[in-house]
């Protein structure tokens, strides 16, 4: 049986184990000591995944109670996938772009959010993550590892449209969520219109159902004056008194 995300599962998970759709995974008889050590090596795997709760993002929620997290993002911007892909008109296979979102900001376990305005963190973005790319996947038996690790490496080198898309819908979301919470981290950080059109052209590039989405996104920024005063240190003592 083959997965959505092109991965075989029935061959190549677990021998011994039947996987019924409709009624979850049924064993043939017991399970061998290498399968064991399998699930466990998953169940490690996921538990260490739980930390991307716990990565605090720049961004904030929309009502601007706290930071959003990175497994936050990594779920609304599936949402955006689901939602976007067919107004695409790129052709974009949608259950490997699910793929590639899932996985695509799961090395912060350990390396923790970039923020693209920080030119000290995107300096070192690549070796950072690369190191916990190593660390993370080694957990998972190796084929799994290897599926995994080609998913990030195919969201990092943007050489297929499904990555591209990925990416553009990365950034949309961040951007989006900006202006949802009325740019309080784009003020608390000093980040203007002309830096974040910057940034982000390369989305609304991609496609033209997206700069029709920042087009809205942009006069609604502007609407509702979410962009920095120019005295980011101002902006901070504000949120940090709670206005």
């Amino acid at each position: 049986m083959n997965s959505e995300c092109g991965y075989r599962i029935a061959e190549t998970l677990y021998d011994g184990v039947e996987l019924d759709t409709e009624r979850g995974i049924s064993t043939r008889g017991e399970m061998s000591a290498a399968n064991a050590e399998r699930v466990e090596r998953v169940l490690e795997f996921l538990e260490t995944i739980d930390r991307l709760k716990s990565v605090e993002r720049r961004g904030w929620l929309a009502d601007g109670s706290r930071r959003e997290n990175s497994a936050e993002h990594s779920w609304h911007v599936c949402m955006y996938a689901l939602l976007l892909h067919g107004e695409l008109a790129a052709s974009v296979d949608f259950h490997r772009l699910l793929c590639l979102l899932l996985v695509h900001d799961i090395v912060e376990v350990y390396a923790g959010d970039t923020y693209v305005y920080d030119e000290q963190q995107m300096a070192d973005q690549h070796a950072r993550e690369g190191q916990a790319a190593q660390r993370l996947f080694a957990i998972l038996p190796d084929d799994l590892a290897d599926y995994l690790r080609g998913l990030w490496e195919e969201f990092e080198a943007q050489a297929t449209p499904e990555a591209r898309a990925a990416r553009a819908l990365d950034m949309a979301h961040g951007f989006s969520q900006n202006v949802f919470s009325g740019g309080k981290g784009w003020r608390q950080h000093g980040v203007s219109e002309a830096m974040s059109r910057n940034v982000n052209r390369p989305a609304w590039e991609f496609d033209p159902a997206l700069g029709v989405l920042y087009e809205q996104l942009y006069a609604r920024a502007e609407r509702e004056s979410s962009w920095t005063t120019g005295n980011p240190d101002a902006e901070r003592s504000t949120e940090v008194q709670g206005d």
